[in-house]
C-alpha cells in the first residue's frame, strides 16, 4: 500500500528531529506542502490518502536537501513576506520575518500621497516591493552592489507587477546619491555581521547566503557609517532614514546616526522583543 500523507509527515518529522533540527515539525510540514503543491487544509482533508509517486519522490529530495542543511526557503524557492510571495535563491538573502518591522515602520511614516523611497542593498527586493505594494502612488529606487541580487529583485518585481515603479541601480552606495536627494524615505538592511564571526554562522547561512550580503567588516558597522555619511549630505530635510540592525547593535548604530544631522532618533523592537530598527529624520 502506498504511503499516506500523514505517515510520510510523521516519518519526516522524526528524521529531521533526529538530525537535531529545532523546527522539525514545522519544516517537515512546509516541505511536504511544497512538494505536493497543497495547502494546510488540503493536508488535513487528505491525511489518510496515498501520496502520488512523483510527489513522494519530490518530498524525499526536499528532505535530503534539508538534512544537508539547505534552508527551507531555498528548497521551496519562495518565501512569504508581508503577505506576498518572493522568489528565493542563493543570489540574495531570503526574506526574514524580523525585517517586516522595518517595512511597517516605513509605512507608518509614508502618507498615502505620492512619494519616493530608496532601498539601499535591496537583495531580493522584499523590503522595497512590500512597501510599494502598500503605497500604490509611490515610486522607488532599488540599489545593490550585486548584479545577481538585482536580477532576482527584478524577477520579483515582475511577479508583483511593480517593475514600472522601480528604478534598479547596480553599484556602491554613492550610485544612489541622486535618488537619495529626492527621496522621502530611505530604507536599508545592510551587511552587519562582524567578519570574524562569519565562520561561526549556522551552515544554513554560511554555506548558502551570499557573503557580500552578510559581511559588515571588522565591527559590523562599515555600511552604517558609509550610508549615514552619504545620507547626511544628500537627504532632503524632513526625509526619514530607517535601518534594520543586528539585535545587539542598537546603541552603536544610534551613536553613528546621532553624530550627523538627524533628529527624532528612535529604536523599534521586533516581535521577539529585540531591537531591530533604528530610524531618524533629516534636519
Amino acid at each position: 500500500m502506498s504511503e499516506t500523507y500523514g505517515s510520510a509527515l510523521r516519518k519526516a518529522i522524526a528524521r529531521l528531529s533526529a538530525a537535531g533540527l529545532d523546527e522539525a515539525r514545522a519544516e517537515a510540514k512546509f516541505l511536504l506542502l511544497g512538494a505536493c503543491d497543497m495547502s494546510s487544509s488540503d493536508l488535513i482533508l487528505n491525511e489518510g490518502e496515498p501520496i502520488p509517486v512523483e510527489s513522494a519522490a519530490r518530498f524525499e529530495d526536499f528532505l535530503q536537501r534539508r538534512l544537508r542543511h539547505a534552508p527551507v526557503s531555498l528548497i521551496l524557492g519562495v518565501t512569504d513576506f508581508m503577505g506576498l510571495s518572493f522568489l528565493t535563491d542563493e543570489r540574495a538573502l531570503a526574506p526574514r520575518s524580523d525585517s517586516e518591522r522595518l517595512v511597517e515602520a516605513a509605512l507608518e511614516r509614508a502618507p498615502q500621497m505620492a512619494g519616493k523611497v530608496v532601498d539601499l542593498g535591496t537583495g531580493s527586493g522584499c523590503l522595497l516591493q512590500s512597501f510599494l505594494h502598500e503605497r500604490q502612488t509611490w515610486t522607488g529606487t532599488a540599489l545593490d552592489l550585486s548584479p545577481d541580487a538585482l536580477s532576482l529583485a527584478k524577477e520579483n518585481a515582475a511577479r508583483l507587477k511593480l517593475e514600472d515603479r522601480i528604478t534598479f541601480l547596480q553599484g556602491s552606495w554613492a550610485t544612489a546619491a541622486n535618488a537619495i536627494a529626492e527621496a522621502d524615505i530611505v530604507i536599508s538592511n545592510p551587511p552587519y555581521i562582524r567578519t570574524e564571526v562569519l565562520d561561526e554562522l549556522d551552515p544554513e547561512v554560511r554555506e548558502h547566503d551570499p557573503m557580500l550580503a552578510l559581511d559588515g567588516g571588522a565591527d559590523g558597522l562599515i555600511a552604517y557609517r558609509d550610508i549615514v555619511s552619504l545620507c547626511s549630505v544628500k537627504m532632503t530635510p524632513g526625509a526619514w532614514l530607517l535601518f534594520e540592525i543586528g539585535f545587539d547593535q542598537a546603541e552603536e548604530v544610534s551613536t553613528i546616526v546621532s553624530g550627523h544631522s538627524f533628529a527624532e532618533l528612535s529604536r523599534l523592537k521586533d516581535y521577539s522583543g529585540h531591537n531591530r530598527v533604528v530610524l531618524a529624520r533629516k534636519l
